[in-house]
């Protein structure tokens, strides 16, 4: 079986490098520089589509790219669209494009882990509902994967649903953590200790349930966002993805202020990326902190100053 690749991204080149550990993959992406394969005719059996979704002023994610990698394909195969989709898109897409099988398949990976989140997943979210197409792509990651996880088959609507719910879950998460860890530093005590002793109960578990900066990066804002722009749009106005919002957003200003009254001479921060492990510094908290110091005056610099920073937090 050949594997073709469109888009090859921070995400689509990591995915074309694990493919290739047991087919052959075409890549194919835009960028004639790179020297990838820019023409639509040389496509494999199966084709994962790996561009960016934008979000739009409303909050929505666009299909503009997904959709213009459609329109290039001309055979009949099974697209496997990987990039985050709102709900709906996929069956609108279908409809557009009936000579292709589209499989909705997004990943739950972060930047600077990719390969290991890639090859180890928790488990694998399919939206189809083709069953033979399903079985085609569970074979792929059979064959790929470093780990036997589950598949969770479900139809495209309900698995962009859960694509969203699991990331707007986990800033949820992250955000009462971090409520509860400003409560603590009030008090003058630590909350390393008491989210850890929370967390070993089997209901909440400690992965992402720390004290320190607020959750960042391209796609658990954007995300939360998204989820709730389409419940409001159902006329669903819980408002609870809007708080996490607007709680995330001050973490960074609790914190500049935490920092503040210890009046330190400077502050050197490890990094001004929104996690460790990454360069990017798309809504990073660190960058947000760094603007407010220098704002105040305070001699801000990449190094270590009297009071330091890292992807966790305060660390004098």
């Amino acid at each position: 079986m050949i594997i073709s690749v469109i888009g090859q991204g921070k995400l689509g080149g990591p995915i074309a490098n694990i493919f290739e550990m047991k087919y052959k993959v075409i890549r194919i992406d835009n960028n004639k520089k790179l020297g990838f394969i820019t023409s639509y005719s040389q496509l494999g059996d199966i084709s994962f589509v790996v561009v960016p979704t934008p979000s739009l002023a409303n909050n929505k994610f666009t299909s503009e790219y997904v959709e213009d990698v459609l329109k290039k394909i001309k055979q009949k195969q099974i697209v496997v669209i990987v990039s985050t989709l709102m709900p709906g898109e996929t069956d609108r897409l279908q409809k557009k494009y009936k000579h292709l099988t589209l499989i909705y398949n997004p990943t739950f990976v972060a930047l600077g882990s990719v390969i290991h989140d890639f090859l180890n997943p928790d488990f694998v979210l399919i939206g189809a509902t083709n069953q033979k197409a399903v079985e085609i792509l569970k074979t792929i990651y059979k064959n790929v994967l470093a780990c036997n996880p589950e598949f969770a088959v479900l139809t495209p609507l309900e698995a962009e649903i859960a694509k969203l719910t699991l990331n707007c879950y986990i800033t949820t998460k992250i955000t009462f953590a971090n409520q509860i860890g400003n409560l603590c530093y009030r008090l003058g005590i630590k909350p390393d200790k008491i989210l850890e002793a929370v967390g070993r109960d089997s209901r909440i578990g400690n992965k992402y349930f720390k004290a320190g900066l607020g959750y960042g990066g391209p796609c658990f804002p954007r995300d939360n966002l998204a989820l709730n722009t389409y419940m409001e749009e159902k006329e669903i106005k819980s408002g609870l993805l809007e708080v996490v919002d607007n709680c995330n957003k001050t973490q960074a200003i609790e914190i500049a202020m935490r920092i503040l009254q210890s009046k330190p001479q400077s502050v050197g921060f490890e990094s001004l990326s929104y996690k460790k492990g990454s360069d990017v510094t798309e809504c990073s908290q660190l960058k947000m902190i760094y603007d407010i110091l220098k704002q105040k005056g305070i001699k801000v610099k990449i190094g270590k100053g009297d009071v330091n920073l890292n992807w966790e937090g305060i660390k004098e």
